[in-house]
């Protein structure tokens, strides 16, 4: 099912595929990596998964393929340690000691077309996970001028007792979305959660998804602002 949201013109979007817990308006904070003029690829697809067989998800990896091809600003995720059986090559994924498809710093840049995204990675297990992944993604809006920071996530959608994807999003500050890689707690549409700054952060998980991926779609205006959002999950 597809959603559409619109940053400028505020418009009713709470269906099955979307529950807000408030309008979406922005995401977390503005960057300046753009120039004032000459925006031209101002369109990032990102596609993610959790765990694809070569085999069995074959139709899933076409489509995937396809994809990448017809969009050249597409960027390919995957919210789960890596599994060599696939055949996709990813840009960025959780690998077992949730480093190793990164730099030495824990994190990753992708520039597509004119526009920067940071990735960080956060797994069950790992001491002050929160706060690394707050740090990080602070540094890479801040420092590095990234326009969106995402964080493939292990964490699982609810906990009890350990930390969870909406507490993370809470305690964010400069996090935009957060990919849900876990197996079985997941939620099956898109969530919106706000963080310690009042702004929208996006959970998006593939899990249980009948396609077998999830996609955002995120237009910029032609200075470089983020102006809509559209989900397939």
């Amino acid at each position: 099912m597809n959603s559409r949201r619109n940053f400028l013109v505020q418009s009713s979007l709470a269906t099955t595929a979307m529950f807000l817990l408030k309008p979406l308006k922005t995401f977390a904070g503005e960057s300046s990596f753009f120039s004032l003029t000459g925006i031209r690829n101002n369109k990032l697809f990102f596609l993610h998964t959790t765990n694809l067989d070569s085999f069995n998800d074959a139709h899933v990896i076409k489509y995937v393929e396809e994809i990448k091809i017809k969009h050249v600003n597409t960027i390919l995720l995957k919210a789960a340690h890596h599994n060599e059986t696939a055949s996709l090559t990813y840009d960025a994924f959780l690998a077992e000691d949730s480093t190793v498809s990164f730099t030495k710093d824990q994190y990753q840049i992708i520039n597509k077309g004119n526009i920067r995204t940071g990735v960080v990675t956060i797994d069950t297990g790992e001491n002050n996970a929160i706060e690394k992944v707050n740090r990080l993604a602070a540094y890479l809006k801040k420092e590095k001028k990234c326009s969106v920071v995402i964080c493939l996530s292990r964490l699982g959608y609810k906990n009890n007792n350990t930390p969870d994807d909406i507490t993370l999003a809470k305690h964010s500050a400069d996090l935009d979305i957060i990919i849900g890689g876990h197996p079985e707690n997941f939620h099956q549409h898109p969530i919106i959660v706000l963080n310690s700054k009042n702004s929208e952060v996006i959970i998006h998980a593939s899990s249980g998804q009948t396609t077998g991926y999830g996609k955002i779609e995120i237009d910029f205006d032609e200075l470089g602002r983020k102006k809509n959002i559209n989900f397939t999950a």
